[in-house]
């Protein structure tokens, strides 16, 4: 039986630890002045660098702290700094940035977006999706015979046809799930494109 010493250390040594980390945590948390601060100060700089000779490596970086997300260039930044709500789309546009390609002229600079696949690409992901999906699950819609095939498998020590028989439908499901994962976010990115499309609101420069 657990005795009262033993709870009491228990219990000594965890609160102090807890309130350790409760206060580190305050501690961290930045007052909403000095975000703010730190916002504006970030907008000046990517002001400043858009006309500058810097690299496109260093433009890259100021982007990215201004964004304050790892995965956009300066090109996407830039475009969208040109309207209203930049954070709302960015971060909706960051969501399915491998989907979309920027269209680029020949100053360099992002003019338009546009689709990277074709919704015919999408339903294919979508077909693939069901096709694979019953294949993985084929085992539970004839489950009794599955388990005595795998019995039988297991007891004639034919461990190459009990790998098969275990591996395939977990492949299949994940292939079912790569391919739903991928028509959802081709859908998305349409979904992102129309609604950019029909809400933006272009900054008086």
């Amino acid at each position: 039986m657990i005795s009262l010493t033993a709870i009491t250390t228990v219990f000594g040594v965890l609160v102090p630890l807890m309130v350790a980390y409760i206060s580190s945590r305050h501690n961290f948390k930045k007052h909403p002045r000095l975000e703010f601060s730190e916002s504006i100060e970030a907008a000046k700089e990517f002001d400043a660098i858009v006309i500058s000779t810097e690299s496109q490596l260093v433009k890259d970086r100021v982007a990215q702290k201004l964004i304050m997300k790892k995965n956009i260039n300066f090109l996407e930044t830039q475009y969208f700094y040109s309207y209203v709500d930049m954070e709302l789309w960015v971060e909706r546009y960051v969501d399915v940035r491998k989907y979309i390609e920027p269209i680029i002229d020949e100053n360099n600079k992002i003019i338009d977006l546009k689709n990277k696949y074709t919704m015919a690409k999408g339903i294919l992901f979508l077909c693939m999706y069901f096709f694979f999906a019953i294949l993985a699950m084929i085992p539970l819609m004839f489950l009794k015979h599955y388990v005595e095939i795998l019995q039988r498998s297991i007891d004639t020590i034919s461990f190459l046809i009990t790998f098969n028989l275990i591996i395939w439908p977990i492949l299949f499901g994940f292939i079912a799930l790569g391919g739903l994962h991928k028509a959802n976010k081709i859908s998305d990115a349409y979904n992102f494109l129309k609604n950019f499309e029909h809400e933006r609101i272009k900054v008086e420069e």
